[in-house]
């Protein structure tokens, strides 16, 4: 008999304690299923602007026709420039980018320097202004997500010209370059502000080569000679761009 009593306590409590569990809550996972976010792409065309400022570096030496006063120059041709670019970009490998891009870029780079005359008593000005210059380049980067550190090197060309004269009058010779061809290379930052404006500052070298002119002596001519004008420019610039 206490057997049994003892037997129905039991089942009594295992029933109530069956019916309390399933009047508790249900208590939710504490952790959360991750939402997934796409990571920036670099790959794509773009389109975009830029500007800043370049400071140029014009060296030559000019002299008499037959080669016998030679005179070394150098002259600061610095100044604001803008225009535009256009590329693409294909991100591989996960983080690496490679891409091309074409730049032109209007400029007001200008500056002129003051030289003694070897055989007059009177000084010389020459100046040197560049109107336009641009590049065709390839580009290699590294992305970090949305930030891409890059260098970038290829072909140069630009407009610029050099004038030599006496101090006060009209230059009696002007070199004028049109489409001068060299190099270009330079670094930079890139970040995507969203996913189709893209926001970038550069560092650029731009070296157009060496050019050279003979005037022959009065009165056919000027009774000048350049062995050779060479022009650097150095520029910071920024720029923002559409990506596609």
């Amino acid at each position: 008999m206490r057997k049994r009593i003892l037997i129905g306590v039991a089942a009594v409590t295992a029933a109530w304690s069956a019916a309390q569990a399933a009047d508790l809550p249900v208590r939710e996972p504490s952790y959360k299923t991750p939402v997934y976010m796409p990571v920036f792409s670099w790959t794509g065309f773009y389109i975009g602007g830029d500007g800043g400022y370049g400071f140029g570096r014009s060296i030559g030496t000019a002299d008499g026709s037959a080669g016998s006063t030679p005179l070394p120059y150098t002259i600061k041709a610095d100044g604001g420039f803008g225009g535009g670019f256009i590329g693409a970009n294909y991100q591989f490998a996960p983080n690496w980018v490679i891409g091309i891009e074409a730049d032109w870029q209007a400029a007001s780079l200008k500056g002129s320097t003051l030289l003694p005359d070897p055989g007059f008593r009177d000084t010389y000005t020459f100046e040197t202004r560049v109107s336009d210059f641009g590049s065709a380049r390839g580009r290699l980067g590294y992305a970090f997500d949305r930030f891409l550190v890059f260098g970038t090197g290829g072909v140069a060309w630009g407009s610029f010209k050099t004038s030599y004269g006496f101090t006060g009058l009209t230059p009696f010779y002007t070199n004028s370059v049109r489409a001068k061809t060299g190099w270009a290379a330079g670094a930079g930052l890139e970040y995507a502000a969203t996913n189709n404006i893209l926001l970038r500052v550069e560092y650029r070298h731009t070296d157009l080569g060496t050019i050279s002119y003979f005037s022959p002596p009065f009165p056919a001519g000027t009774n000048s000679l350049e062995h050779g004008n060479h022009l650097t420019i150095n520029d910071v610039r920024a720029g923002v761009a559409y990506k596609f």
